[in-house]
């Protein structure tokens, strides 16, 4: 009885203990008795991938467990403990290390990795590295040298940024010859430093520069050799123009490019060599123009001194000066155009400007005479500085008259089209269409009024295909806006030529046909026909691109030429303040154009080939005075 209780008992034991063995976990890393390979980490690799830097990856194994431990040894030395990774699921790791330090002692880099669970730990995976080690430090370049002198001498060196983790230092080398004996300049330990300024140096010497960078093993590259040769005189300017305005002789020259000038400045010389008459005062470098107080009707000789402050010097060209007036003229008046002569008026400077393949017409001194205005048949003309040292074309419609705002920089002009355009000439802006004409439609003789901010003009308004309409005058602001209608001409009446007085309160124009008439402004529809003494009316002639009828400066008068029996030309003065408002000035002449308030140039017909001069207080059996041998050229006005 007792041994089959016995054996009841031990075959329930194996029961149980068989039961027990299929629910215990034996790949729980928690469980000390688990299979440990289950959860090691597999396939521990090394790789270098920075100098100062080992990546370790691996592939993670088993159930979920805390993290992985990871060693360090170095050689022959003991293992070290690294780091601990709070995460099973991470798969690299990277090792901050300073291979520097291996420079002189190399070793090989061992490192181990397993898994913990708790207390529980997993078997251990050993990977070797030999790391590469560094080599020397790269070499840095200079970038630039330079000398300053204000506040004072100054010596600047630039070089590259060395990039070496293990920077010590910067050593500074120099000599006053490529292979000659480098002597120590400065050393400096912040990679972050790259410039220097110093007070030692020579100009006057050959310098050589070397940067020298030394890490923190003792490991020296040094850079190539930077030159810096004897500092020369400086380059010599180009002494562009001398112009002449109110009193003052305005000098203008190129801006040196080199750091070192000290300044300019102006020699007054004897002709065209180079004794000394007079200097001026220290310019500054910054500027490259300058003033000097001038009588009118003076010729002197200039030349620009460049100096730089080792002392060095240099010379401008020289330059004729004169303070007497200048004449523009054409040997030739055509319809293609001639080349531009500028003449000076003084007696001894041999002054004489030719502007050549121009096609010019016309010229006249716009902008108080600092610059001159042509026609030209491509164009809508050129603007030619005083002295003719500089050109500038306006590009657009061919202008069939001309006018200018107060401060002659603009011009309103009608083109071919019948329109009327705006042209900017001190600007490289394009020339402006400020009308759009219809059929049978077209616009004349624009002209700025108001201060520049409207303009005066005729304009056709007639809607048939022949000549016949009436033509009127407006007014309109400066961008075509406001078109308002200033008389009140019908049928086949055509007032024309419109000229408003400087104090804006007349304006003179041509009833065709008819005569000259005025008008007060603005309370008049339709003026009065003006005439001489003798009751006879005037007939101004319609004269392409320089304008009939032209006011004095002080608005006073204005001078008016008449074509009589298709060949003669007469001059008339319109006086606003006399009775008869016309006297007969001047008879076979035209193109007339004031000379201050006083006189009056124009060409003369029974001369042809020469212009003259006339004062107005004149007599008219007073002979004209030769102005100058050539059919066309007009007097820059006095500065």
């Amino acid at each position: 009885m007792v041994e089959r209780i016995n054996i009841a008992v031990f075959t329930l034991f194996i029961i149980l203990f068989a039961c027990e063995d299929k629910i215990r976990e034996w790949d729980n890393p928690y469980d000390s008795r688990s299979n440990k390979s289950l959860w090691t980490p597999d396939s521990l690799e090394a790789m270098q991938t920075a100098e100062n830097s080992i990546e370790l990856s691996w592939v993670r194994k088993g159930r979920a467990f805390d993290g992985f431990i990871i060693d360090r040894k170095l050689g022959l030395d003991e293992w070290v403990f690294r780091d601990s990774l709070f995460d099973d699921e991470t798969t690299t790791w990277i090792d901050t290390i300073n291979l520097k330090t291996l420079v002189d002692n190399p070793v090989d880099y061992q490192y181990r990795i397993y898994a913990y669970a708790d207390s529980n730990i997993s078997l251990k995976k050993v990977v070797n590295i030999k790391p590469m080690l560094p080599g020397p430090p790269g070499s840095v370049s200079i970038i630039d040298v330079n000398y300053s002198h204000d506040p004072s001498k100054i010596l600047s060196l630039e070089w590259q940024k060395s990039l070496e983790p293990d920077f010590y230092k910067y050593n500074l080398y120099h000599a006053n010859t490529e292979n000659g004996s480098k002597s120590d300049y400065i050393s400096i330990y912040d990679a972050n430093i790259t410039t220097i300024d110093t007070s030692s140096f020579d100009v006057l010497n050959e310098n050589w520069f070397w940067v020298e960078v030394q890490d923190t093993t003792g490991q020296k590259t040094i850079g190539n050799s930077y030159y810096v040769p004897i500092d020369p005189p400086p380059i010599p300017t180009q002494f562009d123009s001398i112009l002449f305005d109110n009193q003052q002789f305005y000098f203008s020259w190129s801006a040196s490019i080199e750091e070192d000038i000290s300044g300019y400045i102006i020699e007054q010389v004897s002709n065209t060599d180079t004794i000394i008459i007079s200097n001026s005062i220290l310019i500054e470098k910054t500027n490259t123009s300058f003033e000097i107080p001038v009588e009118n009707d003076s010729e002197n000789y200039y030349r620009v001194k460049t100096e730089d402050v080792w002392g060095n010097s240099s010379y401008s060209n020289i330059r004729p000066a004169s303070s007497f007036q200048k004449i523009v003229m054409l040997d030739t008046v055509t319809e293609n155009g001639n080349d531009v002569i500028i003449m000076n008026m003084g007696p001894t400077m041999p002054f004489l400007h030719t502007i050549t393949n121009v096609k010019a017409s016309f010229p006249v001194w716009i902008q108080n005479g600092k610059k001159i205005f042509a026609f030209t048949i491509n164009n809508v003309g050129h603007v030619i500085n005083q002295d003719g040292s500089s050109i500038k074309t306006i590009s657009g419609v061919r202008p069939q008259d001309i006018s200018f705002n107060s401060d002659q920089t603009e011009a309103l002009f009608v083109g071919s089209d019948d329109d009327i355009y705006l042209a900017y000439l001190n600007e490289d802006e394009l020339t402006v269409r400020i009308t759009q004409n219809t059929n049978n439609e077209w616009y004349s003789d624009p002209e700025f009024i108001s201060d520049d901010n409207k303009i005066l003009y005729a304009q056709r308004k007639h809607f048939s295909n022949n000549n016949i309409g009436t033509i009127n005058i407006y007014t309109m602001d400066r961008d075509g806006k406001n078109v308002t209608q200033i008389t009140d001409a019908v049928g086949e009446e055509k007032f024309i030529l419109p000229r408003m007085s400087p104090s804006g309160d007349k304006i003179i124009y041509y009833f065709k046909n008819v005569g000259l008439y005025e008008l007060n402004y603005p309370n008049e529809k339709r003026g009065t026909m003006v005439s001489t003494l003798g009751g006879d009316s005037i007939i101004p002639e319609i004269t392409p691109y320089f304008r009939n009828i032209k006011w004095s400066p002080n608005g006073e008068k204005a001078i008016i030429w008449e074509k009589k029996f298709s060949s003669t030309y007469n001059l008339y003065l319109y006086d606003k303040n006399s009775n008869p408002r016309i006297s007969f000035f001047q008879s076979n002449a035209r193109y007339a154009q004031w000379n201050g308030n006083d006189e009056v140039i124009f060409k003369y017909e029974s001369k042809n080939t020469a212009m003259y001069r006339k004062n107005i207080n004149s007599t008219i059996s007073d002979d004209p005075i030769l102005f100058y041998e050539s059919p066309w050229a007009q007097l820059q006005p006095r500065q």
